[in-house]
């Protein structure tokens, strides 16, 4: 330091000897000229400098794929914002890919709780030892004492958005939600068929969430442990007991997910009556002609309207297809909130003979527009006396009276059996236990099942409405339910090898010839 401020003060000094010995230094024309030339050149660079500050501080990219994919998805930035503990992506690659390094670095511009670290395993062997890494290309994540395996990069296959956002949702989650889809009377099933919620299922699978068919005539009871239970279009009537069984799940306080397309029979009459909803048996008519340019008939509707709920939050103008699908009627009911989700246009009906010859809008047998197709329900519960902690006096050993407050469990119905025993994910049988009454129970009713079959599930914003409603009536937390991120549409073109062949004779020879002959012709026209 002091030979810096020795060479400084050396400086400074033969610059002031110079300007007094050289008075008439400042009026020559050439000084002016140098001291303009110094001036811009430093604000140049400022400027230049201040710009490229900006430009990382305030970053502003326009991003024209069609899936968006250089851009994170609403639910991947609002995961990454909220999160409450440090979280770290650990890539086992080296080289570090452009790629993926971009990907994570959109990641960390959210939270500067989530860091990442490219690890060479050869290199940093103790790090590789302690997530167990036995190939190159491994990803894990670590959050406090929590550690998860994303994915293996590969050449052919990247750090994914999708994979890196479920296990992010996934290592957060303190217990995972079990949902039960049933099953047993012509229902979609959850294996991959041919009318299926496959991709519905490995979704939420990948997601956190412990999802199982449910037969009640093999387990007459529905399992206390249940977050959500589906019930999605059965094609015959649920017998009378079965009805009592899914009546006394609500009654506990359990959630509810109906989905019914158009024309299938509804036999819940006894417990929609009690929320204010029912089915209408119209099917709803889409003849906005929105459905032609996606090469749909008037049988889908088309919806891009939405209520003001968490699980719509994020869908602003987007789409949702409803093959088949049917109107929800409500009505208000004390203690109950009804909020629509679907709307379809003023373009729309509920059609009443959808087999005739000809479609068309009749004012005294159809259902006008606009139609709600999909409602979410929230009924407060009161405080069950069952529940209350109830007073006790207990003596103790030398006869002195204490008062001890003991919980007593709800009494089971005589005509119900007692919880099973289930298998927990860890393969071990432990008997349910009963969970207290929730301050509020929650139900969707929507008129259509279709929406989250395979191939449909995929479809615009199907899959993120289906997903979206599970993680809201489950009581998942509102701010992660958005827009999940996709992966991006394959449009690779495959070439037979005449194709291949024929563009090739294009690129080198035919098109550079036919220039090169236009080229000859204008000289020739030219010269004459």
């Amino acid at each position: 330091m002091g030979i810096v401020g020795g060479g400084i003060a050396v400086i400074v000094a033969g610059v002031i000897i110079f300007l007094y010995t050289n008075k008439g230094f400042w009026g020559k024309r050439s000084t002016e000229a140098t001291t303009n030339a110094i001036i811009s050149t430093v604000a140049l660079l400022l400027i230049l400098g201040l710009v490229n500050f900006l430009g990382l501080r305030y970053s502003l990219k326009f991003d024209f794929t069609e899936t968006q994919l250089y851009t994170l998805s609403a639910q991947s930035q609002q995961l990454v914002k909220n999160l409450s503990q440090p979280l770290t992506v650990y890539v086992f690659d080296s080289p570090p890919n452009d790629f993926d390094r971009k990907l994570l670095r959109d990641y960390a511009r959210n939270n500067d709780r989530f860091q990442y670290q490219f690890v060479d395993p050869q290199v940093n062997i103790s790090l590789a030892q302690k997530f167990n890494v036995t190939r190159a290309g491994d990803v894990y994540l670590e959050s406090i004492d929590k550690k998860q395996l994303v994915q293996t990069l590969s050449p052919d296959n990247r750090l994914s958005e999708v994979k890196l956002t479920n296990a992010i949702a996934k290592i957060q989650q303190t217990e995972q939600p079990i949902i039960y889809i049933l099953q047993g009377h012509g229902e979609p099933s959850i294996e991959q068929g041919q009318i299926s919620l496959s991709q519905a299922v490995n979704t939420l699978r990948d997601k956190g969430y412990i999802v199982n068919p449910l037969t009640l005539a093999t387990s007459p009871l529905i399992p206390p442990d249940a977050d959500v239970l589906i019930v999605s279009n059965p094609q015959q009537e649920l017998l009378e007991g079965e009805i009592k069984i899914i009546q006394k799940y609500i009654d506990d306080g359990g959630n509810l997910f109906l989905m019914y397309n158009a024309q299938t029979k509804v036999n819940l009459d006894s417990i929609l009556n009690q929320w204010g909803v029912k089915f209408d048996d119209r099917l709803v008519i889409d003849a906005s002609g929105t459905g032609d340019v996606f090469g749909l008939g008037p049988s889908i509707t088309i919806v891009v309207e939405y209520g003001k709920h968490p699980i719509t939050q994020d869908f602003n103008n987007s789409i949702t297809l409803f093959p088949w699908a049917r109107a929800i009627i409500s009505d208000s009911k004390e203690n109950i909130t009804a909020t629509p989700l679907l709307i379809t246009n003023n373009q729309t009906w509920g059609e009443s003979n959808p087999e005739g010859e000809t479609v068309e809008f009749s004012a005294t047998e159809d259902l006008p527009s606009p139609l709600n197709i999909g409602v979410a329900l929230v009924h407060k519960n009161a405080l069950s006396e069952t529940l209350k902690p109830q007073k006790q006096v207990l003596k103790t050993e030398n006869d002195k009276s204490e008062e001890t407050e003991i919980s007593q469990p709800l009494k089971e119905e005589d005509n119900l059996p007692s919880p099973p025993t289930m298998k927990t994910p860890q393969g071990e049988n432990q008997p349910m236990v009963k969970r207290e009454k929730p301050p509020e129970t929650k139900m969707v009713v929507m008129g259509n099942a279709n929406f989250a079959t395979d191939g449909w599930f995929q479809q615009q914003l199907n899959g993120d409405l289906f997903v979206n409603t599970v993680s809201w009536l489950g009581n998942q937390d509102d701010t992660i339910l958005s827009i999940s991120p996709k992966e991006p549409t394959n449009r690779r073109i495959n070439f037979s090898s005449l194709q291949a062949n024929l563009i090739n004779w294009l690129a080198l020879i035919i098109i550079p010839a036919l220039g090169f002959i236009v080229a000859i012709v204008t000289w020739w026209q030219r010269s004459r």
